[in-house]
């Protein structure tokens, strides 16, 4: 079908060909004349001719503005006119599927000008066409001879043409979706587990431990845990430090009078907001009623609700909410087409392709951000842009605090709570006041939206897709900065779901470690000395420190039970180990549950201090998690596990 694309490069050029009775018939107005001889008042046909010439338009054109006939029977007398296939609706096109090369098309803008769709069915090819998006000239000339056959080429009405169309941008959408950052960007990309470099370390790390272990096994493993703790001794400096300094950072540059100052609606940007839901529909409801409390002009929100294909019920209730709402028109319902992984980031990245707002954020179905979260993040935005002493990194991305509402629920959600508040109130503004990669939280990010765009937006492979965008905008030479505004969600609560929950999320942080450790003498360079052991203390020191734990400590019981502990001669090593060993444990025990009583304090959150006597057995539950998150990186990389929501009961907060 060539011939269509070569035929259509030449609007302008002479019909060629045309003889014989039925060249003759399409003279002039290409009119398909047995047809309309047949079908209509030869008196409205003459007239109808009369206009056109007295007019100089196409007779097609005063026969529709005049409705002598509709524009679907004069397709449909066409396609019989000329021997073509004639699909009148969705329904006829049951089997075809959208030939690729037509997204390919449609990407590099010849599809959308020349109104061709390839179809495909059981190794058939037929190509739909859109007639009436030409001038009558173009028809007459496309017509003119005996160029196609019949079986190849089928006409369509404006309904239906309307509607492939959308499949085509749906099906670009999607594989942009999906592939856009293996594109763009490939080595940014976690479809690829690992490199041949990095297979290659691992091999001969382990072979270099084996033949240690042989060799003197107690030696080894002496030399390995020293080396360990050497760098969970950084990760327990790095949370110390946050807490000498807790509530003394802040952005200085943006100070109380400037956040207090309100902008003018009209001079507030279009927000996105994007909104990720999967069987979500116990909190649909909830969701519609805390976006439409935010403190933002709802004429400039353009509120995108994802579903996944086939979650009909999730799509049924957010449509009975915003019914019950007056259908807001700043809400617009999306469903994501089957194709590639399951996941939030694809989900996410479809909807970014017609995000219209300056700004863009992401929330999840049980948000309640506090109602000036916007207002404060254009504030920051702003201030960033206009001021001339901002550093040499330019801001592009803020990430609001996280915690909970259900926090009396259990002592899971307990605990929960306790770890987000210590996270995000304490760690992660230390992270922003040394100028380290911040591991963003999945919700409550607001980006820049054409940076977000630039640097390939989420990478759909990735489980924790937040962790590893905040460390590419890094790389970038972007900055990521805490947003002084809370958002509150549902602490998971249940212990299999809790448990689902943070083996993606270490399974996540794995994947993006291995992605961004591909090239380390490169990440070195982009994100410099300090940043570079800032990664590896916030990723890798963090997983490792959760796999040694439960270890370190069957190790010391076992010790303690065959009667070996503090009696044995362990030599220079031994004692380095040990030494470090518990220093470590002591320490960090000491400085986290110190960071988790700032924190509280700080909050307002008093009545959890008691919790923090049992937090270590909580960190066991995470060491578990962590097994489990190995195994399952080794089976199901990219399988994301769902967490239910609308399970977890509201409270007082303070």
């Amino acid at each position: 079908m060539a011939v269509l694309g070569d035929f259509l490069d030449q609007d302008n050029r002479s019909p060629a060909g045309a003889t014989g009775s039925r060249a003759i018939e399409r003279e002039g107005s290409c009119e398909p004349a047995a047809f309309l001889l047949g079908e209509m008042d030869p008196v409205l046909l003459a007239k109808a001719r009369h206009q056109a010439n007295i007019s100089d338009v196409s007779l097609r054109q005063v026969l529709f503005s005049n409705n002598f006939i509709s524009q679907e029977n004069y397709i449909k007398a066409l396609a019989h006119f000329h021997g073509l296939s004639f699909f009148r609706e969705a329904a006829d096109l049951e089997g075809f599927e959208i030939d690729g090369g037509a997204i390919a098309n449609k990407a590099s803008g010849k599809a959308g000008n020349s109104g061709l769709i390839t179809l495909v069915r059981a190794g058939r090819e037929v190509v739909v066409l859109d007639i009436l998006s030409y001038s009558a000239e173009v028809e007459q000339q496309f017509f003119a001879g005996d160029r196609f056959a019949g079986d190849s080429l089928a006409l369509i009405p404006p309904a239906l043409a309307h509607y492939l169309r959308e499949r085509v941008h749906e099906q670009a959408r999607l594989e942009q979706a999906v592939m856009g950052l293996e594109r763009s960007h490939p080595g940014f990309c976690a479809k690829s587990k690992s490199t041949y470099l990095q297979k290659l370390v691992l091999f001969g790390l382990l072979a270099l431990l084996t033949g240690g272990l042989l060799r003197s096994p107690i030696g080894a493993l002496y030399v390995l845990g020293a080396g360990l703790n050497l760098l969970f001794l950084y990760a327990i400096l790095l949370r110390l430090y946050a807490v000498i300094t807790l509530g003394t950072g802040g952005d200085r540059r943006v100070g109380t009078k400037e956040m207090s100052e309100r902008l003018p609606d009209e001079n507030l940007p279009v927000y996105s907001l994007l909104v990720p839901l999967f069987h979500e529909h116990r909190v649909v409801g909830q969701l519609v009623d805390n976006l439409l409390a935010l403190d933002y002009p709802v004429e400039r929100l353009d509120i995108k609700l994802i579903f996944e294909h086939g979650d009909e019920q999730t799509l049924q209730a957010a449509s009975q909410a915003l019914q019950a709402q007056g259908s807001p028109r700043c809400f617009e319902l999306l469903v994501v087409p089957p194709g590639g992984p399951q996941t939030k980031p694809k989900a996410l990245n479809y909807a970014l392709a017609t995000a219209r707002g300056r700004y863009v954020v992401v929330y999840d179905a049980e948000d309640e951000p506090e109602p000036d979260q916007l207002r404060k993040a254009v504030h920051f935005f702003a201030h960033a842009e206009q001021n001339p002493d901002v550093p040499r990194k330019q801001l592009v991305c803020l990430q609001a605090k996280l915690n909970h509402y259900n926090i009396d629920q259990n002592w899971l959600a307990r605990q929960f709570t306790l770890e987000y508040t210590a996270l995000f109130d304490g760690l992660l503004p230390a992270l922003q006041r040394l100028e380290l990669p911040i591991l963003l939280g999945g919700t409550s990010n607001h980006f820049r939206t054409d940076i977000l765009r630039e640097i390939g937006a989420w990478d759909a492979y990735n489980v924790t897709e937040d962790a590893d965008l905040g460390i590419r905008l890094m790389r970038f030479g972007y900055r990521c900065k805490m947003l002084p505004s809370t958002t509150y969600e549902e602490a998971c609560c249940q212990p299999r779901d809790w448990v689902r929950q943070r083996t993606r999320w270490l399974k996540g942080w794995l994947q993006t470690w291995l992605v961004h450790m591909r090239r380390p003498v490169r990440l070195f360079m982009e994100l410099g000395a300090r940043g570079f052991a800032g990664f590896q203390i916030i990723l890798g020191a963090q997983v490792l420190s959760l796999v040694a734990h439960p270890l370190f400590i069957a190790f010391m019981m076992y010790e303690a039970w065959s009667g070996h502990l503090f009696a044995r001669s362990y030599g220079v090593l031994g004692h380095l180990f040990w030494g470090l060993a518990l220093g470590n444990f002591i320490l960090g025990h000491g400085v986290a549950i110190w960071l988790g009583f700032a924190t509280l304090r700080q909050r307002g959150f008093v009545r959890l201090i008691p919790q923090l006597l049992v937090m270590p057995l909580y960190w066991l539950l995470i060491s578990f998690a962590t097994f489990r998150a190995l195994v399952h990186y080794m089976t199901k990389p990219f399988h994301w596990e769902k967490t239910e929501h609308g399970l977890g009961k509201k409270h007082e907060l303070n």
